[in-house]
């Protein structure tokens, strides 16, 4: 859980304004930040809503769409969350190693083949960080 909300919050918060402010300025920046705040305060409010409505579900966010829509958009939805945290993890490692060649330059923009071992070990540890069980993995929390 940290890892994913770390890398959300912790990449959003440190590329996205650099990047609204050189493309849009201070003005455009403040909106799109306000859009997007608003947005996701909607979500959770709707996530709200159906932990409330459905506290029996505790499978993940799919066992909601299969709850109100049956299996096959359960499916979709499952597929589609492990789809995006696969992109997402790939981008969060790109990232690492992009900011981590200004140490180690052989891992370039995080695309050389030195980078992708690095990641790939990476994320090969943390599985097995996970698969040890859950109290073992809250070590990560803390740090």
């Amino acid at each position: 859980t940290a890892m994913v909300i770390g890398s959300m919050i912790g990449s959003g918060v440190f590329l996205l304004p650099g990047r609204f402010g050189a493309e849009s300025g201070v003005a455009g920046a403040l909106i799109a930040w306000a859009i997007a705040g608003a947005g996701m305060l909607m979500l959770a409010f709707v996530f709200q809503r159906l932990a409330t409505r459905k506290p029996d579900l505790d499978a993940g966010l799919f066992a909601y769409a299969k709850a109100g829509f049956g299996d096959y958009m359960g499916f979709n939805s499952a597929f589609g969350f492990w789809a995006s945290a696969c992109a997402g993890n790939t981008s969060y490692w790109v990232l690492i190693m992009a900011t981590t060649s200004a140490l180690f330059p052989a891992l370039g923009a995080g695309d050389t083949l030195l980078a992708v071992i690095c990641s790939t070990i990476g994320v090969w540890l943390f599985f097995y960080l996970i698969l040890r069980g859950v109290k073992q993995a809250a070590v990560i929390n803390r740090i």
